[in-house]
């Protein structure tokens, strides 16, 4: 290997390659542009923090090395941020760091190129002491007492990760493409080092590059790694990070999802929550939305609830509805939180929410919670009577579990927040009175929405329509139900006056909002009645009477109002977000999954062109829309998606007739 690598050094003693034209690193910033790229753009430290397997890194182009010093640099902080934590007790995992270099530096050239960094002079000793005099085939080095290593290859960057060995699980967390630009360097960027990046990357692996080419978007897009393009400073403005999450070897083609282009504009059917969010995610990336909804005014149906509480589905395992909904409710926290940081405010406090053992069952479950110890306590956590009391301000004759991020909205006050918010970047245009009841796919597969007294055209079309999605032409072929609920508004007093948070028991109480408090909520299968009914006050009055005896003495002449509407469900209890499948094509492509289930097929998901779901939120949309929109708003626009693919098939509205087939019920 050719280690005559023709460099020279600037006047601030800068490497420069003569080869190629190009830097090795921009000293203007010094190691703070490739630190913004590699180490944040792959968001290391908190992955080195957080991590619960060993981490392992690989790079195209060593060069001077500042990306492997940068990552020791990380490394160590971590390392001290552990002890801290643990009381001088470092828990941290091995690294392992992979890098190729085709035309590697001198040891001189190396130590020369690096003294313009001091701050990172304490690694840099280290890696030049050990760095090789001759650099022939592979070189490895260890620091910090063997719990990084460094392998560094002198070999052409395909030839070299061909070599690699790998489980079928994959061997790269993090990539570092590096190394000269496409334009320049022509032969390192080509379709054989992207085709072992691919063999290399686990799932969720993560890529991040200075380059932001057409021609490395295009492959890396290929080999499936979802992208998107972010500003960076000093000389080159942009860089591109990534996650690998649709590879298309899997032999689970059906949980793949469409790839589309980024459209300019889009239709939404919907005036709820989950359209809100929706139209806030996509006008944010620069999409245009048309509206379209069946009332005067947004956040009539589900959405217009005085109060609604926000809290996760948490189950005493960590399964996957409860995995969900945690990352759910935290997303949602942050989005509103958000939201109300720029300035749209909305009615709604953070005062926790209590769900009483009010009966042995619930007592067990609770002991069952503390026990198996599955979430933070930070999450949720038990308390006994007098804790509860305390938190509730009421005297309770029950412990519970707590979940102190929790807390109540004013759900229609919030979706009208998030309409004005994306109305704010002038991107979307709310289409009242207008009840779409039939949908047609015109040849060019746009789409054509048919009211009584007009029809509209779209390009790409996405149905929000909770309940009302049912009986939608096309949208009707999926298993979705429609579940009648009923909430009452009682008059506030001294007593119920006090309550400080939420309180869950089969129903739910929450705490004062204009002199009101919200109590229910009925649950009636297969209806889709929203006329108000006086025996579902009383349900909702002997159902907390019965569970919390003495809590409020209210009755009939209390309830100030009565809101009866409709939650769009699924069989399973999880929504669904994405492309809209082709059931019948799905039962003749995958027919053999009914004899093996485990059968490989690389054949991606078959579905209907531009048309896309975001429903089935049943009673937990304010905590579930705002990840299902970002999921949407990253199928629309080809960007990473925030949940891994095991996730995202379980919310794929494909998923029910993949699941019918396995079981032969088709």
């Amino acid at each position: 290997m050719n280690s005559d690598n023709p460099i020279s050094f600037g006047a601030d003693g800068a490497p420069f390659s003569e080869q190629f034209q190009d830097i090795y690193f921009d000293s203007d910033s010094g190691c703070q542009q490739s630190s913004a790229v590699f180490i944040q753009g792959n968001d290391i430290y908190n992955r080195l923090l957080q991590g619960k397997s060993p981490l392992t890194i690989a790079e195209t182009g060593f060069g001077s090395g500042l990306n492997f010093l940068l990552t020791l640099q990380v490394y160590q902080k971590v390392q001290q941020q552990l002890a801290l934590q643990k009381n001088g007790e470092s828990p941290l995992l091995p690294l392992t760091f992979i890098s190729v270099e085709k035309y590697p530096l001198t040891k001189e050239q190396l130590e020369k190129s690096l003294a313009i960094l001091p701050e990172l002079a304490e690694y840099a000793q280290s890696l030049v002491e050990q760095y090789p005099d001759k650099c022939e085939q592979m070189w490895q080095g260890k620091f910090f007492g063997g719990k990084v290593t460094l392998q560094l290859y002198f070999d052409d960057a395909a030839q070299a990760f061909s070599a690699l060995k790998t489980k079928k699980s994959g061997l790269i967390d993090a990539w570092y493409l590096d190394g000269f630009s496409p334009r320049k360097n022509p032969d390192m960027w080509h379709a054989p080092l992207f085709e072992q990046i691919a063999r290399l990357s686990k799932e969720q692996a993560s890529v991040a590059t200075f380059t932001v080419a057409g021609l490395v978007r295009r492959q890396l897009a290929e080999i499936g790694f979802r992208l998107e393009k972010k500003a960076t400073g000093g000389k080159k403005k942009q860089m591109l990070t990534g996650i690998f999450q649709q590879g298309k070897n899997s032999g689970k083609g059906y949980r793949l999802r469409p790839s589309i282009n980024k459209p300019h504009q889009v239709g939404i059917i919907g005036g709820g929550i989950a359209s809100a969010c929706a139209a806030y995610a996509l006008t944010r990336l620069g999409v245009k939305v048309n509206l379209y909804c069946q009332d005067s005014t947004v956040a009539q149906g589900a959405s217009s609830n005085a109060i609604g509480a926000l809290y996760p589905l948490l189950h005493q395992q960590a399964d996957d509805i409860s995995l969900f909904y945690q990352q759910a409710f935290n997303r949602a926290k942050s989005l509103y939180q958000q939201v109300s940081d720029e300035g749209h405010h909305f009615p709604h406090q953070w005062c926790g929410l209590l769900e009483v053992s009010y009966k042995e069952s619930l007592e067990k479950r609770q002991q069952l919670f503390e026990q198996l110890k599955s979430w933070p306590k930070t999450l949720i956590h038990g308390v006994n009577a007098e804790q509860a009391s305390e938190l509730a301000g009421l005297k309770l004759d029950f412990g519970g579990l707590f979940m102190p991020g929790a807390g109540w909205i004013a759900p229609g006050e919030l979706v009208k927040t998030l309409f004005s918010a994306a109305q704010a970047t002038n991107r979307l245009k709310i289409k009242a009175d207008i009840k779409i009841d039939h949908i047609q796919q015109n040849e060019d597969l746009s789409w054509q929405l048919r009211s009584e007294h007009a029809s509209f055209n779209e390009k790409v079309l996405i149905i929000c329509g909770g309940a009302e999605s049912i009986k939608l032409n096309i949208a009707d072929q999926l298993p979705l139900s429609s579940v009648r609920g009923q909430v009452s508004s009682m008059q506030t007093n001294p007593e119920t006056d006090k309550l400080s948070t939420v309180l869950c028991h089969k129903g739910y109480l929450t705490p004062e909002h204009k002199g009101l408090h919200c109590i229910g909520a009925t649950f009636e299968k297969n209806s889709f009645d929203t006329r108000a009914k006086a025996e579902d006050d009383a349900y909702n009055l002997a159902m907390l009477e019965k569970c919390l005896p003495g809590m409020s003495q209210w009755n009939a002449e209390d309830v100030i109002a009565s809101k009866a509407r409709l939650r769009c469900m699924t069989p399973d209890h999880i929504p669904m977000v994405g492309p809209m499948p082709d059931i019948q094509a799905h039962k003749t492509i995958y027919a053999h999954l009914a004899k093996d289930k485990n059968w490989r097929f690389n054949q991606a998901a078959p579905v209907i062109d531009n048309l896309y779901l975001m429903t089935g939120l049943g009673a937990r949309g304010l905590c579930s829309a705002p990840l299902l929109a970002d999921i949407l708003a990253a199928d629309i626009c080809g960007t990473p998606y925030p949940v891994d693919s095991k996730m995202l098939f379980n919310l794929a509205p494909n998923r029910f007739i993949i699941r019918d087939i396995i079981k032969g019920k088709c």
